[in-house]
């Protein structure tokens, strides 16, 4: 009897490792995370900053009358101060 219940628990012993061996090759070799193919974005011949090349900038806008008679309204530079509340969830 003494001789089954050690030939019992080697048994399970093996198993038991079998299984954490087959574990660990299933888990490390066969799981691997999904990877989405990044295609490269498309070359093209032409460089896309050439289209600026010949921009200008007309400043006349600065000299308009409309330009000119805008004003500042409220403090410049803002300066943050205590705003909000302090219980969202009160009455007032």
């Amino acid at each position: 009897m003494l001789e089954q219940n050690s030939s019992n628990k080697s048994i399970m012993l093996l198993i038991l490792v079998l299984v954490l061996v087959l574990g660990y090759f299933y888990y490390s070799q066969f799981i691997q995370p999904t990877q989405l193919p990044i295609e490269p974005p498309p070359f093209s011949a032409m460089d896309d900053l050439i289209v600026f090349k010949d921009m200008t900038i007309n400043f006349s806008i600065l000299d308009d009358s409309r330009f000119k008679s805008l004003r500042i309204f409220g403090e410049s530079p803002v300066r943050p101060g205590a705003t909000g509340k302090r219980d969202l969830f009160a009455p007032f």
